[in-house]
């Protein structure tokens, strides 16, 4: 941390001493709608050399520029909200004369409008962005149904009924996806959204890592231990979305696999409002943005609803939201901008009970949060900073998940005591009751940013430095585990009866960073080549990580450019993950229920165990990518190539612990406490335990090709093709520990759990993205065909050793097995049954194809249309060694879109 420390010191200093006595060449300029009226502070930026400004309340601009750069153009990226974006390339000469840009309103009448998504080196070689148009095209309830779009992911109708969490660059499943999806940031406004302090998870010593409350036949309700749920962030307000699938700029921690990056924006726009509607689900939205006087900027705000019901026609699940924004952009001074947004939201995933269901089953999660964030840029532009970017945000939520039952069944015995080492008498309880499970949090989380950018010049080359930090705390003051022993849901499981357990006590998370960045660029063979190369240090969960971000650019032509990128990151683990609840192992020694609870006696043993996580590691991924894109007049392809190895991610490992109790005696005495005494004979009994550990660990592989046609004019339509294929290889680098039945236990024998190799399976999918979309301006019309084209995909459990390397003894300890010996008498009997290799493939291949239709009326009024599996075509694979049938598509799903500016 030091040396690094001294490295930002010594560009500092450097900073200082760039002074350039050299003059400066101005670039100015004024920025317009389409009837030549001005557009105050619309965002400028320089993008081949990382500059931004902002227009003023008359629409002009200027830059600054040293006259030694090599410069030979300028690339301009203009934007405003409403507006479509201008990105244009002007040569460098053109600093001598003032320019004109303008922008026209966002509008299916446009001659180029984009309604997909695109490939575009932004933060990233291989970022894919959804702009305001193709935003509006995908008709989202929420950010999962535009994630639906990316290569590699099946467009299927709006799931609302379940939670919805994004896995990049990975086949991964089960507790793999788990950490894929927690490495995925998703930053909204520079705000790095955190799922840090989720704990509305049930007991991982009896649960196991990813374990929540759920009901059947709906599932879970949360997402602990993994990503953000997606059905939360509603899409209306937003002016585009990145996706960085591979390396991220330094500039980005905690993460694993790669970022969602929104970004919206304020500034004058009408009143918008949309509704849409798909099988059960509703959802309404009304924006609008005021212009506010000279530079106090513009004032937006936003409000959206939904409601889906899994099945109309009773309405027993049923989930809600509820999301209003509001966001103030100001200018109060030359060269700061400053936007304040305050975000408030509910949700409820709700399960009613049914009236025809004697179990009195009653489900639901529920949740608001209020976040507070503020984004400030200034441009300073003097010779030691040019500007200064900072960003704090703050957010404080309630969640609650519950869940009842009601039980009819015999007398139970409960222990619920606190103690640790005791033999002690429970309790017993009627077997007919109302069971519950209630777990309530309060996550608090809070992040800053800042960035300080300089140039400084090396001879002729201009680095263009950034040097910044990031903090991030998280913390859960909820009331926790709520438990009411006389009313368990799970009595008696797993050797365990659940106690409350405290969240507002646990210790805060604290992680931090600082990152250097230097992009350059220079003449290599005369053709550009860029360098943009990060080194980042994070501390979490007291732990250290440096991590190189490097990437570089090559333009062979103007229109043929290669590209690579290597990058280490890291994500800290989260409360959930640090914080398990104390296990309690209890062991019955004694039940004796003779239907009089004076007659009866439970004798328990209970240990408590409290879990250590304090070394737990963070989750690691080394990525490597290279790529290679073409541009031509009729077409433009890409093609990307990946190796990622995640490792260290955050496991569900078994770990046993033995025991050897005393056994007793009774004595039955009628209408009177039994006699209990002990005997000399002991019992021997293990007990598995679930714990967190770093045991993670996949292999990726995959190739991503995307292919565009321009639009053919004489149909007025255009083609595209993405095609995917990711391979991941898995295993647990933690070996198998396999116990011994206990009836050899009881004979005495001396190994009492096997050791065996771990586990491995791959996964790998093929499958192409064809999209056809035709645009007739004059009719402010589109018709976007889709198909998702599943070539194959195959699952396989490598083979499983079934003979033990090692074996635990009685005390744990560890005797390890040279060679296998089935007539060994200590170990010989660990041996496991031969298995074949499952595997599972597609039958066939298969196509499922979607349909997109919108109508634009006088820039004002939208109207759209959608049909998933419109051709409803049912692929159906008839098993016959299982006689199972496996169905591959999903029924046609129809919705519509109505939305009106005025």
């Amino acid at each position: 941390m030091r040396k690094f420390l001294k490295v930002f010191i010594v560009l500092i200093i450097c900073g200082y001493a760039s002074v350039a006595l050299a003059q400066n060449v101005v670039l100015k300029g004024k920025v317009v709608d389409e009837k030549n009226q001005p557009i105050p502070f619309a965002i400028v930026n320089l993008t081949n050399i990382q500059r931004y400004t902002y227009t003023d309340t008359l629409g002009n601009f200027s830059f600054s520029i040293p006259s030694k750069t090599q410069l030979t153009d300028f690339e301009f990226k203009i934007s405003y909200v409403g507006k479509k974006a201008i990105e244009a390339k002007l040569p460098f000469a053109s600093a001598a004369s003032s320019l004109i840009f303008r922008m026209q309103d966002l509008s299916l009448t446009l001659k180029d409008v984009e309604v997909n998504q695109v490939r575009k080196t932004q933060n990233s070689n291989s970022s894919i962005v959804f702009d305001r148009q193709a935003l509006e095209q995908t008709q989202a309830f929420s950010l999962a149904d535009v994630l639906n779009n990316l290569p590699g992911k099946k467009l299927v109708a709006p799931d609302l009924q379940n939670p919805q969490t994004i896995t990049l660059r990975s086949e991964a499943t089960g507790i793999q996806s788990l950490s894929n999806s927690l490495g995925v940031a998703i930053i909204i406004d520079d705000i790095q959204q955190s799922n840090n302090a989720n704990m509305q998870n049930k007991n991982v010593s009896k649960w196991g890592v990813g374990s929540t409350i759920n009901s059947v036949p709906y599932g879970s309700f949360d997402t602990p231990f993994g990503g953000l749920d997606l059905r939360d962030i509603p899409v209306d307000n937003i002016e585009s979305v990145e996706v960085i699938q591979g390396v991220t700029p330094a500039k980005y921690g905690d993460l694993t696999d790669g970022a969602i990056i929104i970004n919206r924006q304020a500034g004058k726009t009408p009143y918008q409002f949309s509704a849409r509607i798909n099988g059960g689900s509703t959802n309404f939205s009304l924006s609008k943005g005021y212009k506010l006087n000279k530079r106090w900027g513009a004032l937006n705000f936003s409000a959206n609803y939904l409601n889906s019901n899994e099945n109309p026609s009773d309405k027993t699940k049923v989930y809600d939201r509820l999301s209003g924004n509001i966001m103030w952009t100001s200018y109060l001074l030359k060269g700061l901008k400053n936007t304040l947004s305050i975000d408030y939201s509910y949700k409820i995933d709700n399960v009613k009970i049914d009236p025809d269901d004697g179990f009195e089953i009653r489900t639901y999660s529920k949740s608001r949060n209020l976040s507070v964030s503020n984004r400030t840029s200034l441009n300073i532009n003097n010779n030691v900073v040019k500007s200064l970017n900072m960003s704090l945000g703050y957010s404080s939520g309630y969640q609650e998940t519950y869940n009842q039952r009601y039980l009819n069944g015999a007398t139970k015995g409960i222990t619920d005591k606190d103690t640790s080492g005791e033999i002690y008498e429970g309790y017993f309880i009627p077997g007919n009751y109302l069971s519950v499970e209630n777990i309530a949090g309060k996550p608090l989380n809070f992040n800053g940013n800042i960035g300080l950018s300089n140039e400084i010049y090396t001879g002729k080359l201009l680095h263009q430095i950034t040097i910044g930090g990031n903090a991030y705390y998280s913390r859960n003051a909820g009331m926790g585990v709520i438990v009411d022993p006389s009313k368990p849901r799970w009595a008696n499981t797993a050797y365990q009866n659940d106690r409350p357990y405290d969240f507002e006590s646990l210790p805060d998370i604290i992680n931090y960073g600082a990152y250097l960045q230097d992009n350059f660029k220079f003449k290599f063979f005369k053709k550009d080549l860029n360098f943009n190369l990060g080194l980042r240090y994070d501390v979490q969960n007291q732990q250290g990580n440096i991590q190189p971000r490097l990437s570089a650019n090559y333009k062979l032509s103007n229109d043929i450019e290669v590209n690579t990128a290597y990058g280490i990151s890291t994500k800290g683990p989260t409360l959930a993950h640090r914080y398990p609840a104390p296990t309690y192992i209890d062991l019955i020694l004694l039940n004796k229920y003779t239907g009089y609870v004076n007659e009866s006696i439970l004798l328990v043993y209970t240990d408590r165990i409290v879990a250590d996580n304090s070394n737990l590691k963070s989750s690691q991924s080394n990525q490597f990518e290279l790529g290679f894109k073409m541009t031509k007049p009729l077409f433009s392809t890409s093609l990307f190539g990946y190796y990622k190895h995640d490792f260290n991610g955050f496991s569900d490992n078994t770990v046993y612990k033995t025991y050897v109790l005393p056994e007793y005696d009774y004595t039955y005495v009628q209408g009177a406490r039994p006699i209990v005494t002990p005997n000399s004979s002991y019992s021997r009994r293990y007990v598995g335990i679930n714990t967190v550990g770093n045991d993670l660990d996949s292999k990726n592989y995959g190739l991503e090709w995307s292919l565009s046609f321009k639009k053919i004019e004489a149909i007025q339509t255009s083609f595209s093709l993405n095609t995917s294929f990711n391979y991941s290889l898995y295993h647990n680098s933690a070996q198998r520990v396999i116990p011994t039945s206990q009836a050899n236990i009881d004979l005495g024998k001396v190994a009492w759990f096997g050791i065996y190799p771990a586990n491995e399976y791959y996964n790998w999918n093929l499958m192409s993205k064809f999209s056809a979309t035709t645009h007739i301006p004059k009719l402010g019309f589109v018709v976007n065909l889709l198909a998702d084209i599943s070539w194959q995909t195959v699952s396989k459990t490598l083979a499983d050793s079934y003979l033990p390397i090692a074996y635990y003894d009685i005390d744990m300890v560890k005797h390890d097995i040279p060679a296998f010996d089935r007539n060994n008498a200590e170990y010989g009997y660990l041996s496991l049954t031969s298995a074949a290799n499952s595997k599972t493939r597609l039958p066939f291949s298969y196509v499922n194809m979607s349909i997109r239709i919108s109508k634009e009326i006088k820039q004002n009024l939208r109207i759209s249309v959608n049909a998933y599996n419109f051709l409803n075509v049912r692929y159906r694979y008839y098993n016959p060694d299982t006689n199972s049938v496996t169905t591959y598509s999903y029924p046609t799903s129809v919705g519509a879109e109505l939305s009106i500016k005025f």
